[in-house]
């Protein structure tokens, strides 16, 4: 029972391990072209930087269900049954041989769907259950919106490279938030933590995480001078190109602004050197030289990145802190029958209400700060370019919405503690880590709570 949190932090740990291998391999296939099986190298003359790059996102799906089938061979050697345990009673504690006196029987299908709502019933009246469930809820949706366009955000305010991106959420973030998972666990052993110790330290964590995200809402990029689209106003120079709206084939002149395609910029010839490099000339709306590349201009903050991506990675670990003592509280404020219900509807919620509309409502969010969307065949496709001082703003600033969320959950979750009427010291000699707070029926497990 001592060590229940620490493996509690580990095992909820571990289970991050597996958007971590998928960040990296990701991160590693979306360097290769998306048709590198059907064209040869010779004519895939994109590269990772250009805007227009499609990486090879496919392959992850086939490293995936490879390691899937591999992983699934040893339950072939596993025994029909597990072999019992020997001589149990000798460390079974007296609150574990109580619950196997009272352990429920197996029930038919009628029997459970007759008691269903009681439990479920009985299980939604713990306020303390409720608020826990809702602040991991609001954590749980800003997890789904930061693993879903974290990469896309610093792809588009920093201007780097989709592979790079992605390693930077797989190498450094959940890295630190796993690291703060388990240290999370290790203080619930170490403090020995009571429900209101526990729920003391999930809001300690999540305020801090509060004041460490707000900073990351002034460290960014401004948005690149685009010709036509930012600031918005006509080209006179290219005027009688008649360029195409749906050509999307961007290139930055010597003057560092940027053009959406070398019809756009004016120019009027190509040259293609030796070594493969292709420079447009005589662009009547570059000032200067009067010449431009392929690509995009890029930012010139690209400094800003990597204090940008500790801050990231300081606040996920800083935030993972309160998810071992959150789980462990819903254990713990619920009746001991009814535990596994309340996990079950712990993570039907997380899918409901979090990661199920968590992304939905980013994207939204995102689609928001778009200023030039493409076209295809009279459609809109995706978008070119973002406002990124607004996309920084909304999409950070969302983040620190599901913080607060969480915070007040967890406020309001001390507050109900201290109003409790089934809050009572424990005798001497017992450690407060292990007290059992069970809604109406704390009276009636006081003389149940385990002593160590």
């Amino acid at each position: 029972m001592a060590c229940a949190f620490v493996f509690s932090g580990i095992l909820l740990a571990v289970t991050s391990f597996g958007p971590v291998f998928g960040f990296v391999t990701g991160s590693l296939m979306l360097r290769f072209f998306v048709d590198f099986d059907k064209l040869p190298k010779a004519q895939i003359r994109l590269e990772p930087t250009d805007l227009r790059w499609v990486g090879a996102w496919w392959l992850g799906f086939l490293v995936a269900s490879c390691l899937l089938f591999l992983t699934a061979l040893p339950y072939l050697f596993f025994p029909r049954e597990m072999p019992k345990e020997r001589d149990a009673a000798d460390v079974e504690s007296r609150l574990d041989r109580k619950q196997q006196t009272d352990s429920v029987q197996e029930l038919s299908l009628l029997q459970f769907l007759k008691s269903f709502p009681g439990v479920a019933l009985r299980t939604l009246q713990s306020p303390i259950y409720l608020l826990v469930v809702l602040a991991q809820v609001n954590l749980a949706a800003l997890l789904s919106g930061l693993s879903t366009f974290m990469a896309k955000f610093i792809e588009k305010q920093f201007s780097r490279t989709v592979p790079f991106s992605t390693m930077m959420m797989g190498g450094v973030g959940i890295p630190l938030a796993v690291l703060g998972i388990v240290l999370g666990g290790a203080l619930m052993r170490r403090f020995n933590l009571s429900v209101g110790g526990a729920t003391k330290l999930c809001t300690a964590a999540i305020l801090l995480c509060m004041f460490s995200s707000v900073p990351l809402l002034l460290i960014g990029c401004p948005t690149q001078r685009v010709a036509g689209i930012f600031p918005k106003g006509p080209l006179p120079c290219s005027a009688d190109c008649d360029c195409p709206d749906e050509v999307f084939n961007p290139v930055c002149g010597s003057d560092g602004v940027e053009f959406l395609s070398p019809c756009s910029a004016g120019c009027m010839s190509v040259e293609i050197s030796d070594s493969r490099i292709t420079n447009y000339t005589e662009c009547r709306c570059v000032n200067g030289s009067s010449w431009a590349r392929p690509g995009t201009c890029g930012s010139s903050c690209g400094h800003l990145l990597w204090p940008f991506v500790v801050l990231l990675g300081l606040t996920s670990f800083i935030a993972s802190f309160s998810q071992t003592p959150s789980y462990m509280l819903i254990l713990r404020t619920v009746d001991p029958k009814d535990k596994s219900f309340a996990v079950g509807v712990q993570y039907m919620l997380f899918r409901v209400l979090a990661f199920m509309p968590g992304p939905v409502l980013y994207g939204a969010v995102i689609d928001t700060t778009c200023i030039l969307w493409g076209k295809k065949c009279g459609k809109q496709t995706s978008c070119h370019y973002y406002d990124l001082d607004t996309f920084r703003h909304r999409f950070l600033g969302l983040m620190v919405v599901f913080i607060c969320g969480a915070l007040l959950c967890f406020l309001l979750t001390i507050l109900v503690l201290r109003r409790k009427a089934g809050t009572y010291q424990l005798p001497s000699g017992t450690k407060g880590g292990y007290e059992l707070v069970g809604g109406q029926n704390a009276q009636e497990k006081k003389s149940d709570r385990v002593t160590t």
